[in-house]
């Protein structure tokens, strides 16, 4: 049988004149920000706007949402601690039942990470007097430290991290948003005084969008996934959630330019601060709580940290 001849150099990328893959395909942290998005030194003039209250409560909120993780998760990004929150900010996390409605929780004694074991979806409710706050968890969230226990809640978690830049609607991002409905009867009736919030990191920040959109509930969304076609289709334009990311975190614009994916409320991208250390990680995207600090305290020095190593 006659051997075809074989090319000396192969190039399995066809070339495109006078474009580069790099302009059709561009790396993450360089793609452009959605509309509507402020960046630089207007992001961080709204970051300042609403006066110390507003930051003390940015940071409690942001420290709430990165104690959900796990320990080592915790230490590799310098992510706060649930007993670190507790001390900075003060109020309390609630323990939750074993079985309501939606189904059997699961919650270790001591931690506020509540797992709703048929979806994979991780929540908290932390109360304070001035709020409370329901904290939706992000990938990699559960309700133990061991990585052989929090498997199938991670594997669930990053199923719907695809399926919704895929454009479709996940049941984590379901059960989220009947979550809310059931704390929020709840609050009506035992703190009917108490404003809710959500709050949420990663893939926690995009639950947020989506179940405080459903709701018409604040939000605060920590670097947060952009919300996949279906998720964001019945969302209103006028939510008031609040998304904050960093300079140079992808995690945010994943799907924004080619999936039609999109960011709900106001965006807020702000620099990456020059006083902390840069990430040990790839990039800025589980560093939210230490640049948000450190620029929160350029206008107000005394604000508490909720780490004890701020130097990262």
């Amino acid at each position: 049988m006659r051997r075809l001849p074989l090319p000396m150099h192969l190039n399995p990328w066809p070339k495109l004149s006078g474009v580069t893959w790099g302009q059709v395909w561009p790396p993450l942290s360089q793609r452009e920000l959605p509309p509507g998005t402020l960046s630089g030194e207007a992001a961080l003039e709204a970051l300042w706007a609403g006066g110390e209250g507003v930051a003390f409560q940015l940071l409690a909120d942001c420290a709430a949402s990165l104690c959900l993780y796990p320990a080592w998760e915790r230490r590799d990004w310098d992510m706060p601690s649930a007993q670190d929150t507790l001390s900075a900010y003060g109020g309390e996390f609630w323990q939750w039942p074993e079985v309501i409605p939606l189904g059997v929780l699961r919650q270790e004694p001591g931690r506020p990470n509540v797992l709703h074991a048929a979806s994979g979806l991780v929540f908290a409710l932390y109360v304070r007097p001035e709020q409370l706050v329901l904290v939706l968890g992000g990938t990699n969230t559960s309700h133990s430290d061991s990585q052989l226990r929090t498997f199938p809640s991670e594997a669930r978690q990053f199923g719907a991290d695809v399926l919704n830049v895929l454009g479709r609607l996940p049941r984590l991002f379901e059960v989220a948003a009947e979550i809310t409905a059931l704390v929020q009867a709840e609050r009506g009736r035992r703190l009917p005084d108490l404003p809710l919030t959500l709050a949420g990191h990663s893939l926690g920040g995009g639950l947020v969008q989506y179940a405080a959109g459903l709701h018409g509930l604040r939000g605060l969304a920590f670097s947060p996934t952009a919300l996949g076609r279906a998720v964001a289709a019945p969302l209103p334009d006028t939510s008031e959630v609040v998304a904050i990311s960093l300079d140079g975190d992808p995690i945010p614009l994943i799907g924004t330019q080619h999936l039609r994916a999109r960011l709900v409320g106001q965006h807020w991208r702000i620099p990456l601060h020059p006083g902390v250390p840069p990430a040990r990680h790839a990039t800025s995207h589980g560093q939210t709580y230490l640049h948000l600090l450190a620029w929160l305290r350029e206008q107000w020095p005394e604000l508490p940290s909720a780490l004890e190593n701020e130097s990262g």
